[in-house]
């Protein structure tokens, strides 16, 4: 096998839990989120308080639209507006209604981690993490990606 080939293997395992997660937590309860909507909550919790134009930019998508969605995901009650020091404009915040909604105390995050732990020596733990470094700093200032 070769890095490429792994590294897909590893990526569509990613993608496959996390989206089996987002439809266990979307569930058919009142005040749900459809699809579009969890991820664009999900990216304005991801963006850090991003401004409507910034996750407008972030997702290439319209003001206007980004707007719209803005809007359905305050009427819901998932992002508030925060002013800024200077009143005159606001960042977006996930509320704690969507942090309850969408995390649980095994986050995937969490899983995924006690698995390397739980599968690596001291050693490739120590080799991993340096690894996990150089992909930071690779994903570091990517277009609306803030990595905190």
């Amino acid at each position: 096998m070769d890095l490429e080939s792994n590294f897909e293997k590893i990526y569509r395992a990613f993608r496959l839990n996390i989206y089996r997660k987002i439809f266990e937590v979307l569930g058919e309860r009142e005040g749900s989120l459809n699809a579009t909507e969890f991820f664009a909550v999900e990216a304005i919790g991801l963006m850090n308080e991003p401004t409507v134009g910034e996750f407008a930019e972030c997702l290439s998508i319209t003001s206007s639209n980004a707007a719209y969605k803005v809007r359905q995901l305050i009427k819901k009650g998932y992002v508030i507006k925060v002013p800024t020091d200077d009143k005159r404009s606001f960042r977006l915040r996930v509320t704690d209604k969507f942090t309850r909604y969408y995390h649980s105390d095994n986050s995937y995050g969490s899983y995924i981690f006690r698995l390397i732990s739980q599968s690596l020596d001291e050693e490739e733990i120590e080799q991993t993490n340096r690894l996990f470094e150089k992909f930071v700093r690779a994903t570091e200032n990517r277009k609306g990606v803030k990595n905190d």
